[in-house]
C-alpha cells in the first residue's frame, strides 16, 4: 500500500485560506448580483418631531406652478377639493365634486387638449369615479364598487368592465398589469381588517396581504398605495408602519416614531366621539394620516400634530396641524414642513417630482401666509395666466436634502 506523505501544516493552512477566499468571493459576488432597492433602514424607527421642521422654501430645490387652462367661455368646471390626477406625457384631471364627472387632458404646460365624459349606469359607462390610471393608451376608471371600466385613448372607446370581486368599497386601485391590480378595500365598522388585496384576473384569484388596519383608520384613509418600480408601498391612517409589497411578499419598509406624542394603544378602545376629541381635536397627539407617495426614492407622508397650531379652530379644516414629511431613502434624513393642503388633498409623483393640485383657496392662503417664500413671484405669474381664478394650479416640486 502506497503511503501518501503528510501535508505540511503551513501548506495545509494556506490551502484552507485559499478555499476560504474562494467562498468569500462567491458570497460577495452573489450579494453584488442581487437587485438593489433603495430602502429605508428599518432596523430602528424614524423619529418625527419638531426638530425636523423646515419652511417649505428650504425643502425644495426646484419648483414650478402650472395653471390648468380651460378654454375661455367653456362650461368646463375644474374647481373641486376632491379630484384625481395622472401625470405621464400629459396631465389627466378629473373633478369629483360635480355630477358630470368629466375627465380632461392637458399638456404638461397646462393647456387644455380634450375632455371626455361617459358617466352613467349603462353597460359602457362609469357610474362613479374614485381613481384614474392611464397605461399604454388605455384609461382605467375605478368606480369604487369593485369594478374598473377601461377605455381606449384618445377616442375614449369602451373596451371592457373588469370585476375585482365582492368588496364593500374599493377606494384605491393600482395597476400592476392589464390582468392584475393591487387594491385596498374599506370594510364596514371600525374593527381591525386586512385591507390590501392582490387581484389576478387570469386565472381569477385574490390574495389578501397580511396587513391589518387599526380601529378608526377608515376615518382618515382606509388604505393608500404608492407605486415604485416593480413594487408598492402600503399605508393607512394611524399606522406607525409603512409596508413594502414586492414579488408576492410583504415586508416592513419603514417604522415611524412620534415620540411622546404617539397614540397610546388603549385609546383605540375609546368610543368614536371620545377618540376624535382626545386624539385629533386636542392636538396632543401626532400620527400618520395614511397619505403616501414616493418620487426619486424620496418618501412623502402626511402627518398630523407634529406641532400645535395656536390658531386652531375645530370648525376650520385649514387650521388643523397637518405636516408634509419627506424622508431620504438612504440616510433616513427627514424634512418636515407645514402642509398647505389638508387631508383631502392627495399627492402625486413622477420622474423625481411631487405634484399637488392647488385650488383657489389654497394658493390664496399661500399668498396670505407667504408660504412659498422666495418662490412666490412664480406663483403670482401663474395666477395671472389663469382663464378663471377658480381653476386649479398644479404645484410641482423636487425635494433637496
Amino acid at each position: 500500500m502506497k503511503v501518501l506523505p503528510k501535508q505540511d501544516p503551513i501548506n495545509k493552512f494556506r490551502n484552507f485560506n485559499g478555499h476560504l477566499t474562494i467562498i468569500f468571493f462567491l458570497v460577495w459576488l452573489f450579494v453584488q448580483c442581487q437587485p438593489k432597492e433603495k430602502n429605508i433602514l428599518h432596523t430602528s424607527s424614524i423619529l418625527l418631531d419638531e426638530n425636523s421642521l423646515f419652511n417649505f422654501e428650504d425643502c425644495v430645490s426646484d419648483i414650478e406652478f402650472i395653471p390648468l387652462l380651460a378654454p375661455k367661455d367653456s362650461l368646463i368646471n375644474l374647481s373641486c377639493r376632491v379630484h384625481e390626477l395622472v401625470i405621464n406625457d400629459k396631465f389627466y384631471y378629473a373633478s369629483r365634486c360635480h355630477n358630470d364627472l368629466s375627465i380632461h387632458s392637458f399638456d404638461l404646460a397646462g393647456n387644455h387638449l380634450r375632455s371626455w365624459n361617459r358617466k352613467g349606469d349603462g353597460p359602457e359607462e362609469y357610474p362613479s369615479l374614485h381613481g384614474l390610471m392611464v397605461e399604454n393608451n388605455e384609461m382605467y376608471i375605478n368606480t369604487g364598487r369593485g369594478t374598473i371600466v377601461k377605455y381606449g385613448l384618445p377616442a375614449f372607446e369602451f373596451k371592457e368592465q373588469i370585476n375585482l370581486g365582492a368588496f364593500n368599497f374599493v377606494p384605491t386601485v393600482s395597476f400592476i398589469s392589464p390582468k392584475r391590480f393591487l387594491i385596498s378595500s374599506e370594510p364596514s365598522g371600525n374593527e381591525r381588517n386586512k385591507i390590501f388585496h392582490d387581484i389576478q384576473l387570469e386565472p381569477k384569484t385574490s390574495k389578501t396581504l397580511p396587513v391589518a388596519s387599526l380601529p378608526y383608520s377608515g376615518e382618515l384613509n382606509p388604505g393608500l398605495l404608492a407605486k415604485m418600480e416593480g413594487s408598492h408601498l402600503l399605508n393607512y391612517g394611524l399606522s406607525d408602519t409603512i409596508y413594502h409589497y414586492h414579488e408576492d411578499s410583504t415586508s416592513i419598509y419603514a417604522t415611524l416614531d412620534f415620540g411622546d406624542k404617539s397614540i397610546n394603544p388603549v385609546d383605540f378602545e375609546l368610543e368614536g366621539g371620545e377618540f376624535i376629541e382626545k386624539v385629533l381635536l386636542s392636538q396632543n397627539y401626532a400620527f400618520n394620516t395614511g397619505h403616501i407617495s414616493i418620487s426619486g426614492g424620496t418618501l412623502k407622508l402626511l402627518a398630523y400634530g407634529i406641532q400645535k397650531n395656536p390658531d386652531f379652530n375645530r370648525d376650520d379644516l385649514s387650521t388643523f396641524p397637518f405636516y408634509d414629511v419627506f424622508i431620504h431613502p438612504d440616510t433616513g434624513m427627514k424634512k418636515i414642513t407645514k402642509a398647505l393642503m389638508d387631508v383631502r388633498n392627495k399627492s402625486y409623483s413622477s420622474d423625481g417630482y411631487f405634484y399637488q393640485v392647488m385650488q383657489q383657496e389654497d394658493w390664496q392662503r399661500a399668498l396670505d401666509e407667504s408660504y412659498f417664500g422666495k418662490h412666490e413671484k412664480k406663483l403670482l405669474k401663474s395666477i395671472q395666466r389663469l382663464s378663471d381664478e377658480e381653476d386649479p394650479i398644479i404645484l410641482k416640486y423636487k425635494i433637496a436634502f
